[in-house]
């Protein structure tokens, strides 16, 4: 069912059915999808309830090099703690001097899809942690309380304030596009966030931003952030239009959204999602030492609530100590 809704800049609006069962820390290749949504558009669920918001040119061309400057090399963080989104733990992901999987006692996997495992080196020695499958994200902002670690500004924004004011700026823009179409998401997050002042990227309804660089992400749902709400997908692109592919997709709908550089998607991120493919169309940019191909330049900026920031202490910052 197609209609348009006037309240939305007259974006066309569609309600999608869930026609397939996904399995989890899977890649869906184009091919899955039945339709790719590359204008301006809402997505509805069944119930009526928004699956996704596309905006096209929700950040302003002129700052996108400031943002990409900024973020660009937090973003590019080689990590191993990406878990489901990373995929299924493949020893060709791992360390170079991983020659098997293993359980904790070098044992042969039983479950072949497992996300994160121990590893098995030459000389039989087995490393100290699970980790999964190397990939390139990083993160500013704020956590809530993880462990012994109490609620808190990341490392990176603590050690790089003004690249953290400009990661805040970044998110002004998300929040604008976020409020003017999707309001009542957007009011509802606010709510819950003015619960948490000082953990938030000034004043929006955003305390963190997970910083993916040319990462296709497995299936997933993702965690920790708030319930019953929605999260944002912005992309920048270091070299504009230097690859194809990498759609956003929701694979249980069977459709995938075209998210380019400026683009903010708002979309409920408590569904399975994935990304496509991506075909890189040149070599300007740099070889990737986890693929061996040049770097396609997409950085993927996912700004987001967390759900269990709102428990965390206020501080009074005019108190006297």
């Amino acid at each position: 069912m197609t209609t348009l809704i006037e309240n939305n800049n007259n974006c066309e609006t569609t309600t999608y059915k869930k026609s397939f069962k996904c399995l989890t820390a899977e890649f869906y290749d184009k091919s899955h999808y039945e339709k790719i949504i590359s204008e301006s558009s809402i997505g509805l669920k069944e119930n009526g309830d928004i699956l996704f918001v596309l905006v096209k040119n929700a950040i302003n061309k002129d700052n996108i090099k400031k943002y990409i400057d900024a973020i660009k090399n937090n973003a590019k963080s080689k990590t191993k703690n990406r878990g489901t989104a990373s995929g299924v733990a493949v020893v060709d992901k791992f360390p170079k001097d991983a020659v098997a999987l293993c359980d904790k006692y070098g044992n042969p996997l039983k479950n072949p899809r497992l996300v994160s495992v121990q590893y098995k080196r030459e000389d039989g020695s087995i490393c100290s942690r699970c980790q999964s499958n190397a990939v390139r994200c990083g993160c500013a902002g704020y956590f809530d309380r993880v462990g012994k670690l109490p609620c808190r500004m990341v490392g990176w924004s603590t050690r790089n304030p003004e690249k953290h004011e400009c990661c805040v700026e970044l998110c002004k823009e998300i929040a604008k596009a976020h409020k003017e179409n999707e309001p009542k998401s957007y009011a509802f997050q606010k709510s819950i966030a003015e619960l948490s002042p000082n953990y938030l990227m000034g004043d929006t309804p955003y305390s963190t931003l997970t910083l993916n660089y040319d990462f296709r992400t497995a299936s997933h749902i993702d965690k920790g952030d708030l319930k019953d709400s929605l999260s944002t997908l912005t992309i920048l692109e270091e070299v504009p239009n230097n690859y194809k592919g990498c759609y956003l997709g929701l694979p249980e709908y069977k459709i995938a959204i075209d998210v380019r550089s400026g683009d903010t998607l708002i979309f409920d991120a408590h569904e399975y999602h994935a990304n496509t493919e991506m075909e890189v169309l040149s070599d300007i940019l740099p070889i990737d030492d986890l693929t061996g191909k040049p770097h396609g330049g997409r950085i993927s900026v996912v700004a987001y609530l967390r759900n269990r920031l709102k428990d965390c202490p206020i501080v009074n910052e005019t108190e006297d100590y």
